[in-house]
């Protein structure tokens, strides 16, 4: 009879260690898959124009462009409209626009934590970015997690600081628009048919409601996607999406429950200001 208890109790170990030994070996292949596919994604992390460079000296001293030179200029440098007709008066600026669309230097990536990794340019190469007005917006998909690009986004402030919802643990905060031109890459956008009294509106409510709340990949999932006049949880896109959701704008171009970096990104109620790091054509 204990001989018996004894056999079925060694059974009962021998099935718990082959059950405990694929649950580890499984986990041990799944991790090492997103860990490499994360790695693969710094391959993908920068863009150049699929077409060639050109000499626009000649078009840069021009007294007036039309819409095709407009459009010649964006592929080049990059810059929306209003950008260029606020740089018009400086060409060599606009020249260094076109550098940088065509910068062809390394890629690294920042290890934020596990699985979270961050796609820098090498060498604290800083891309010149276009003049920035409160309430734009800034997207990169620089950001992956496990291979995922979920991006990340920010709503400009000022021309030097953006209000941002960085990670789990931690709450939205003021940030730098420096993080961003050293990133591989970027886009920033500015609401249309709207005056720069309402943008800059859109930005003091947010910086009034949407700063120090508590970091939260699930809104939208397992709390109200629209949290009205006092939001309690947030991410990076979601607080841009709310600040403009508040003022009647639906930046979500999907619509869906959960709005992410891309989704703003390719939202027709943006203008381009300025594209680095992205095909112009492409975009994301």
């Amino acid at each position: 009879m204990n001989a018996s208890k004894e056999k079925k109790g060694h059974r009962g170990l021998r099935i718990t260690a082959i059950v405990l030994a694929c649950f580890f070996g499984f986990l041990i292949v799944a991790v090492s898959f997103f860990l490499a596919a994360d790695a693969i994604c710094i391959q993908y992390a920068r863009t150049l124009p699929s077409y060639e460079r050109i000499d626009i000296g000649a078009l840069l001293e021009q007294e007036e462009w039309s819409d095709e030179d407009y459009e010649t200029l964006y592929l080049q440098t990059g810059l929306g409209r209003s950008s260029l007709d606020s740089l018009k008066d400086d060409p060599e600026r606009i020249l260094s626009f076109q550098e940088a669309l065509f910068y062809e230097g390394e890629v690294v990536q920042d290890s934020v934590s596990f699985g979270c990794s961050h796609d820098e340019m090498a060498d604290n190469y800083n891309a010149p970015l276009a003049p920035l007005e409160r309430g734009d917006v800034i997207v990169t998909s620089s950001c992956h997690t496990f291979g995922w690009r979920n991006g990340h986004s920010a709503l400009v402030l000022s021309s030097s600081r953006v209000l941002e919802s960085v990670s789990p643990g931690y709450n939205s905060s003021i940030g730098s628009v420096s993080w961003f031109s050293n990133a591989a890459n970027f886009i920033i956008l500015r609401l249309k048919d709207a005056s720069a009294e309402e943008r800059s509106a859109i930005a003091d409510w947010a910086n009034e409601k949407l700063y120090n709340v508590p970091y939260s990949l699930t809104v939208g999932i397992f709390s109200a996607k629209d949290q009205g006049d006092d939001p309690v949880h947030t991410h990076c896109s979601h607080l841009v999406w709310q600040a403009y959701k508040h003022f009647g704008y639906d930046i979500d171009s999907d619509g869906g429950p959960v709005v992410t970096s891309r989704d703003i990104a390719n939202c027709d109620l943006f203008e381009i200001v300025q594209v680095n790091g992205f095909d112009p054509i492409e975009l994301w």
